[in-house]
């Protein structure tokens, strides 16, 4: 038993022995004194670097104009999709249509074959725009989808759809037979012509000949754009200022088969007691005239909606105003007749103040009509 307990208490000292050797040769010590394989290093190379990219410009650098001691050129156009309601009180009318503008930013130039792609696009928060606004508009005009571009040598291309009520001077003395020039007109409220010279762009300017563009009331002659000047007396500024101007003709065909011709055979309808008997009911005759007059009230009520409410005289209202005028004269003249007739006045006279009546009255109305045709298609 003896025995055993020794071999146990050696084994375990040779044991303990074992590992005592072992940390000893590897221990960090004895590694720091060991010789190494590793080789010396040779001669530092220099570094190689690559060409160095340009630095880039910061945002709020692209959003000042692109030219800070000249006026930067802005080339506008105007494209009309789409003309909607006229209304010819409010003297206003609905337009839709593309705005484009060009101009030159050095600074968003780039080399096409680094990019990949031949232009690039950007958002109106990043880069300068010459914020151009519709100036006539009535109210804040609803903006659509923006298409903002460059091209590789800095040219911008501006693209947006625009939806507006705008107001235009229109002058309805002639009406129907008027014609009439609707106008958007467009300005950089943000710069004046220091920092920005709006030129027209025939290419890009023009109307769609969709078939919804046209009015059935008017007709499309033609258009033009211009550029001109305006001074801002509160602010003692220039501001270059571009109009798009669009020709229409009214279509009168509606006015003179609807309003013209009806109204006119009521009047002749007025003169037909004319041609009665001098010795005939008055009662009759009576109400002939004043079945005339109120028949031409009633259709006046009936076409007021299809005319315009204006605060001066029209063609059509001069027209109108005459017609009333004879009816109101052939009344009168019935009843002069007859008080005459009453009057035991000779009836030889009173039938011959009848007969010229019937000759009298148109040749009174067409001089009258001549004369209002004349005073207002003339002027």
């Amino acid at each position: 038993m003896n025995n055993n307990r020794l071999k146990a208490h050696a084994i375990s000292a040779l044991v303990t022995l074992a590992l005592t050797a072992a940390l000893f040769i590897y221990s960090p010590a004895t590694a720091q004194n060991t010789p190494t394989n590793s080789r010396a290093p040779g001669p530092t190379t220099a570094a190689t670097t690559g060409p160095t990219a340009p630095p880039e410009t910061s945002k709020a650098t692209l959003k000042n104009p692109p030219n800070a001691d000249k006026s930067t050129e802005v080339v506008v156009g105007f494209y009309l999709t789409n003309l909607g309601r006229i209304n010819q009180s409010d003297e206003t009318f609905d337009v839709s249509g593309y705005l484009s503008a060009t101009w030159k930013d050095r600074r968003l130039a780039f080399d096409p074959k680094a990019i990949g792609d031949r232009e690039m696009r950007y958002s109106s928060e990043k880069i300068w725009e010459p914020a151009l606004t519709i100036v006539n508009s009535q109210s804040a005009a609803k903006k659509g989808a923006v298409e903002l571009t460059a091209q590789p040598d800095g040219t911008v291309n501006y693209l947006e759809l625009i939806n507006a009520t705008v107001s235009s001077d229109l002058d309805l003395r002639k009406f129907p037979f008027d014609s009439q020039t609707a106008k958007v007109v467009l300005e950089s409220l943000s710069s004046d012509e220091r920092r920005i010279v709006l030129k027209t762009d025939s290419k890009l300017t023009g109307y769609s000949t969709d078939s919804f563009l046209s009015l059935s009331e008017w007709q499309i002659l033609g258009f033009k754009s211009t550029v001109t000047t305006q001074k801002f007396e509160l602010e003692n500024k220039t501001y270059s200022r571009y109009t798009f101007e669009l020709k229409l003709k009214r279509n009168h065909e509606f006015y003179i088969f609807k309003v013209f011709i009806p109204l006119l055979l009521i009047t002749l309808l007025s003169w037909a007691t004319f041609w009665f008997d001098a010795n005939a009911a008055f009662s009759t005759q009576m109400s002939v005239g004043m079945t005339s007059t109120l028949t031409a009230i009633t259709f006046n009520f009936t076409v007021a909606n299809a005319l315009p409410r204006l605060s001066y005289l029209t063609l059509l209202d001069a027209y109108i105003f005459i017609c009333y005028i004879f009816f109101f004269l052939s009344i009168i003249a019935n009843v002069t007749v007859h008080c005459l007739l009453n009057n035991h006045k000779n009836p030889d006279f009173t039938s011959g103040m009848i007969q010229k009546f019937r000759w009298m009255f148109p040749l009174a109305f067409i001089l009258f009509q001549g004369i209002v045709m004349t005073v207002f298609l003339g002027s």
